[in-house]
């Protein structure tokens, strides 16, 4: 009973949201992201943990300026996930020629995003360039119609929550899918340097490109001041990863130190408030 009240809550939220232009969209988030950080303690301690491990040379009043409005435009792109489909006119991809190539090459490719902007905009980018594309997501239970969100946006999902779902991807990935995965969070898979500090990284994206011998990618949105989203897809590994550790290893390093070019150019786009360096 719980989980449906919850559902259909949300499913009026968004309901009602959609009934106003989207500026308006965007000032009504912006306005809720920073009445929540501001209340929210615990979440605002961790956010702030990680700007001044990421950049330690700022003052407390620039790590504030930057918690905030990093937070407003994940809370804007969390809600525009609900109508990705609606976005198709609001996005500008900025993609060399080699790397469309690359991703236009019919076997497929793995690309790292991040946690930036609209969490999705990165597989939804792509797949106006190519098909199909694959992600993989957490669904909570109580969004009953979360993966129509997914599939109204043309891309395949599979859900994190679900049994082997990483035996899933690569079997997507197998079958020629272009596959998009979170790359910034924190895991124990391998040992990075991040910002000049030890921590652990998920090397799923490294993986995928070595198992199923394809190119690995990168792909960044940014949420710019009129609104649009200008998303970033780049070459890391034109070939593919070598099919061992220390390469896998060294392209996760590789993938990590463009994220932090990335963060340090876009510091008020990326949020994570995770302790995201843990030992």
């Amino acid at each position: 009973m719980k989980h449906f009240i919850l559902n259909q809550l949300i499913r009026l939220i968004i309901y009602t949201l959609k009934l106003f232009s989207r500026v308006r969209r965007q000032s009504i988030a912006f306005w809720l992201g920073k009445v929540i950080i501001k209340v929210s303690k615990k979440t605002r301690l961790r956010a702030m943990k990680n700007i001044a491990n990421a950049l330690p040379e700022l003052s407390m009043q620039q790590r504030e300026e930057i918690l905030t409005r990093s937070y407003q435009t994940i809370v804007f792109g969390v809600l525009e996930s609900f109508w990705l489909s609606d976005l198709e006119n609001e996005i500008d991809i900025l993609c060399d020629e080699h790397t469309l190539s690359l991703l236009q090459n019919k076997e497929g490719a793995s690309v790292a995003s991040m946690h930036m902007s609209c969490y999705e905009m990165a597989p939804f980018a792509l797949q106006q360039l190519t098909w199909p594309i694959t992600t993989l997501s957490k669904i909570p239970s109580y969004i009953k119609s979360a993966k129509n969100i997914y599939d109204k946006a043309n891309i395949q999902v599979i859900n994190k929550n679900s049994d082997n779902y990483f035996l899933k991807l690569l079997q997507a990935s197998r079958n020629k899918s272009v596959i998009c995965l979170h790359s910034d969070h924190y895991a124990n898979d391998v040992k990075i340097n991040f910002f000049n500090k030890k921590t652990g990284a998920p090397n799923g994206a490294a993986i995928i490109s070595a198992y199923s011998k394809v190119p690995l990618l990168l792909c960044y949105p940014i949420l710019q001041k009129n609104g649009r989203y200008k998303v970033y897809i780049e070459t890391v590994n034109a070939n593919h990863v070598k099919s061992n550790k220390t390469d896998i290893d060294n392209a996760t390093q590789a993938i990590y130190q463009r994220f932090e070019e990335i963060i340090l150019q876009h510091p008020n786009q990326w949020y994570w408030s995770y302790n995201r360096w843990r030992d």
